[in-house]
This record gives structure tokens, sequence and C-alpha cells, in this order.
């Protein structure tokens, strides 16, 4: 699956002090808004985040990019009546799956959302095994129009009478990676109870990603705006874009692949236990070695790696489909002669600092650094980390019927150079390296992915090594 985004509902465990420090404080919640009438649209304007994807779409419109991708096997027999009308009370439940996108007069882009009861299709085919992943590479590959289609894509390959892959494909404007989840579980959840001759189990959603947009776009048509430029200016002031040396030009072609190497479950527990002794979280724990190996790798000690940051630490938000994510900016100073921890320091410091300020569109920090949107945004986002949760669908959604995560799902694009994901699941921890072709060939991506590994797996047996020894200068 891309992102991403990502969690992001499990990267949304912020470190405990940042955590802390916003339990301290009451936070105003989301107000709801008005709706159109009963078979009216309703239009809001577009958030931040469904704006950024707009633009990138229309850079590859023909490619399907900047998705979210997620799928189930499912083991026994499945009713597809009963399906479709789940699915039809999941798209009535959540209003991003109704909506799509168009320019006004003034060229600002708003979300327009269909009324309950718009009807987006259940997609079956049968298939055989032989031809799965090519049916499912087909899924997922056609294009979305986001002025005109249905953003959400649901379709069910069925290989036998008690076997079957449910693909499940998003547009990136009305998404995130924690949206897999929600729609899988919510699905799961209203088959379960119509099946049974029941009632919909699930409570009415507090606010929509309409709602969203309104309360930030005037949240950020204030003087904290201000706040968040003179921030970010001040934190990347000077920063320059850092990747590992590429085999070939890279650019923005689409172009990809993902190769997937598992961490030892020893090494994880020691690194957990690290971030525990430390005030921190795997999250930071992992970043850092990243920007360690970076640093090796470019020669550089001025080192820069993007991120996403979910907004679904509000509880409003937590159950709802939608983009609730921003892109931020995480820099490292590796000059001198650092240790891991001190690295390791440095980056919880900083790290609680910047999620502080998250709010700045990506948009808004490269014009604040005097970039073109384009060419910047690409320049200063070409190596993505994230450490998540993948979701669990090992759920019983109906009788005899069993669900369990499809990690396998083709997919061949790339959103940048090089994304680099640190999984946990119940299969255990990955790292997952999904890189443009253009830029990295396959046997590069997986010397950086074992070349990670290895430098995780020391930071567990001994974090006080210095960063450039000897035996690890670049």
């Amino acid at each position: 699956m891309t992102t991403t985004d990502a969690e992001l509902a499990a990267r949304a465990r912020l470190e405990a002090t940042l955590l802390a420090r916003r339990q301290k404080t009451a936070r105003p919640g989301i107000p709801r808004l008005a709706r159109s009438g009963s078979g009216d649209d309703t239009v809001f304007p577009a958030s931040r985040i469904q704006r950024l994807m707009w633009d990138l779409h229309h850079e590859h419109p023909g490619s399907n990019t900047w998705i979210t991708v997620g799928g189930v096997r499912l083991h026994g027999p499945l009713d597809t009546t009963v399906l479709a009308r789940a699915y039809a009370a999941l798209v009535d439940r959540h209003e991003a799956l109704r909506t799509r996108f168009r320019l006004d007069e003034r060229g600002e882009l708003l979300q327009v959302v269909r009324p309950v009861g718009h009807r987006v299709p259940l997609l079956t085919a049968d298939v055989s095994p032989e031809a799965v992943t090519d049916s499912a590479a087909a899924v997922i590959t056609e294009p979305f129009d986001p002025g005109e289609d249905d953003l959400v894509r649901l379709k069910v390959l069925r290989l036998s009478a008690r076997e079957h892959l449910v693909v499940l494909v998003l547009h990136h404007a009305i998404s995130d990676l924690a949206t897999t989840q929600i729609v899988i579980e919510d699905l799961g959840a209203l088959y379960l109870a119509f099946s049974s001759g029941l009632p919909s189990p699930l409570p009415e959603l507090p606010v929509q990603p309409g709602d969203l947009a309104v309360w930030q776009n005037e949240r950020l048509s204030g003087p904290e705006h201000r706040n968040l430029v003179d921030y970010w200016t001040r934190r990347l002031d000077g920063a320059v874009p850092v990747a590992p040396p590429a085999d070939g030009p890279g650019g923005s072609g689409p172009e990809g692949r993902t190769l997937r190497l598992a961490v030892p479950d020893d090494v994880v527990a020691a690194l957990r236990e690290l971030a525990r002794r430390h005030n921190s979280t795997l999250f930071m724990v992992t970043l850092s070695a990243l920007h360690i190996l970076l640093a090796r790798r470019s020669g550089q000690r001025d080192v820069l790696v993007t991120t996403p940051y979910s907004y679904r630490d509000r509880p409003e938000l937590g159950r709802t489909v939608g983009a609730f994510i921003n892109y931020l900016l995480l820099r490292a100073d590796l000059s001198g002669d650092p240790s891991y921890l001190d690295v390791l320091r440095q980056v919880r410091q900083h790290t609680v600092a910047d999620f502080e300020h998250h709010e700045l569109p990506l948009d808004d920090v490269v014009s604040a650094l005097r970039r073109a949107p384009a060419a910047g945004r690409r320049d200063l986002t070409r190596v993505l980390f994230t450490e998540e949760s993948d979701p669990d669908v090992g759920l019983d959604i109906g009788p005899g019927l069993r669900a369990e995560p499809a990690v396998d799902l083709p997919w061949d694009r790339a959103e940048r150079d090089l994304a680099l994901r640190v999984t946990s699941g119940a299969s255990g921890t990955d790292i997952i390296v999904t890189h443009r072709t253009a830029a990295y060939t396959p046997e590069r991506a997986h010397d950086i992915a074992a070349d990670y590994r290895t430098l995780l797996t020391r930071i567990a047996g001994d974090p006080t090594f210095r960063v450039f020894g000897p035996r690890d200068t670049p």
C-alpha cells in the first residue's frame, strides 16, 4: 500500500512528552456544519492536503500514483448481496466516499459531497488463481479522475465459492493509511450485522472532511499562520535535500518497485526497550537510524527526511474516512563526532517541537523557503520515512467467514525517489522500501534496506557507538 500516509492511525501515537502537553491543554472541538437539503450536493472548500493531492494528481493524471491501497483475503462463503448492502451503508456513512472535486470561477478547489443515497457500485469478477495478480493490478492501476469519478473502488475477485480477494483503492485526496483499516473494519461490522438481520451497529460520526477543511482553513488565516511560518523558516534555513547516491536521474516519473525485509523480533524488542529507557518512541529510534544511514551514504551531515503527520490524534477524526495528514520536514545535524544516543536525543527534542508546529501545510513551507511549488516540493521530499502498524484485519465478519490482510498486492508506482517504512503487524516487523526505478536499481534499493537493517541490529546491541567511527565513515 502507498502512502504515504503514513500512519497514521498508529503513527498518531506521538511521543510521551508531546501527548502529556496536549492533555493538559483543552483543545476546542471541530464544529459540525450544516448540510444541504435532501437530494442536493453539499459544497465545502478543499482542505490543504486535498489541494496538494489535486496538484500532485495533475502532474501525472493518467497514472494512479497518489492512492491508498488495501486488500483482504476472505475464506468461507461470501454473500455478495449482503456485501453490496453493507457497502452502500458504508458510502452513506462516510462523506469522503461520496466526494469529488471541482474548481470554482476563481480557481479555488472545492469538495463536492453527493447526498446520502449516492451509490458507488460494488465490482465483482470471477478469476482463476493464475489470473488473480493481473486482475488485482488492473483494479489498482485504473486511473481516477478526481473531478468526475467516485474516488473509491472496491472489487471482489472470486477465486472459488469459498475464496475471494477484495481489493480496495482510494484516491489520496480522500484517504490516508488509516482509512484502509477504517473501511475494512466498518464494512466487516456492517456485513456481520446485516447478515444477522440486525441494523447498523456504527454510531454517527461527529465530523466529516468538509468540517475539518473549514476549521483548518480558518485557523490558517489567523496570526498563528505567521508563527508557524517563522518557526519552519528558522528550522529549515539552509537545509539541503539529501538522498543516497542514485543510479539514475530520478525525477517525477511514477514507475517504481517495492521490496520488504524482515527485522528479527529480538532486535525490535531491544529497540522498543531503548525507546522506553530514553523517554522516546520507536518512531524516533528508527528515524535516528535513517538520518545516520543517509549521512553515511551521502557524505552530508545535514539531513532532511519527510514524514506524514496524522491529525487522527483528535478524537473527532479517529473513525472517519478522509485525508487527515500533513507532510513534515524533519532535519538532523550530524556534524562533529556524535554517538547514536546523541543523535537520538537531538531527534527527540526536534520531533517534539516539529510535531507541535505540524499545522503549516507543506506547500506553505516550500513557499516560505522561496522555492518553486512543484520543483521545491519534489526536491525537499525526495526521501520519506514512516514507522507504523499495519492494519489488523484478522476479523470474523460472518458465519464461517474469515478475513486476513493481503500484503502482497501488485504495485509498481512510487510517489518519490525513496520511501522507507518500518511496519509492525501480527507477522512481525518489516522494512519496506519503495523506490523510483529512474533513481535506484532494485539491487541498490536492496542494499539500502539491508544496510538499514544492519544498523538497527547494531543499535539494538549497543547504542553508544560513534556514528562516524573508523568503520562507519561514508
